[in-house]
């Protein structure tokens, strides 16, 4: 029951953080003049490159910090941070003339940049997976069988993100911008929460004598 729920946390947990609701205003604005199969077309590469890029940073990311010499603490901290700054962001809003989406639109990048990184898969992302991958589910180290619940974990979100902005216009719809912006500020809330317990196991885990 625990390792249920430790599964079903972090699930939880990386679908807030890719948040495909804060990517659907900005899908809707650029791709409104698209045709249908247009829309699905860059949904779907979206979703695609959001998969891609949280499973390099599962594969490689615990590598990375074992040749860089870097402790799982330490990189709980600093994740922790970051994600807590994206929490921050989420609930206080960003201004309206930050439109980075414009400019890479216009290059034919979209879906790639910025839809799929920075805005869904960003940094609080692929630090969260890193330390995922390498703590466990549990904090006990990976396993095998950790290893490929995980990895489902992250083929479902890439799902569910592909669901939500191929969904974009009838949830634009049924929520409005209003609630959209609600949604994307409880989701913030959630997220701050789940950065704050971040930072007290990497503390914890730098040091243990505080644990006592």
């Amino acid at each position: 029951m625990p390792e249920l729920t430790a599964y079903v946390k972090i699930a939880v947990a990386l679908f807030v953080l890719v948040n495909p609701l804060e990517g659907v205003p900005i899908f809707l604005a650029r791709t409104r003049r698209l045709g249908a199969a247009e829309r699905l077309r860059i949904a779907r590469t979206a979703a695609i490159s959001v998969t891609i890029i949280m499973l390099t940073a599962f594969f490689v990311g615990r590598w990375l910090l074992a040749m860089l010499g870097i402790s799982t603490g330490a990189f709980q901290i600093a994740g922790g941070i970051l994600v807590l700054l994206i929490g921050l962001q989420m609930v206080l809003g960003e201004p309206h003339e930050s439109k980075p989406a414009e400019e890479a639109a216009a290059a034919g990048n979209f879906a790639i940049v910025p839809l799929a990184i920075p805005l869904l898969a960003g940094p609080g992302v692929i630090g969260s997976i890193i330390i995922y991958s390498t703590r466990g589910a549990l904090g006990s180290g990976p396993s095998a069988a950790g290893d490929v619940i995980l990895c489902a974990i992250l083929l479902a979100v890439g799902l569910a993100t592909w669901g939500a902005l191929r969904a974009a216009d009838p949830l634009r719809r049924l929520l409005g911008d209003t609630g959209i912006d609600v949604a994307t500020r409880v989701a913030g809330l959630i997220v701050a929460a789940i950065a704050v317990e971040m930072m007290h196991s990497g503390i914890l885990g730098l040091f243990p004598r505080l644990a006592g």
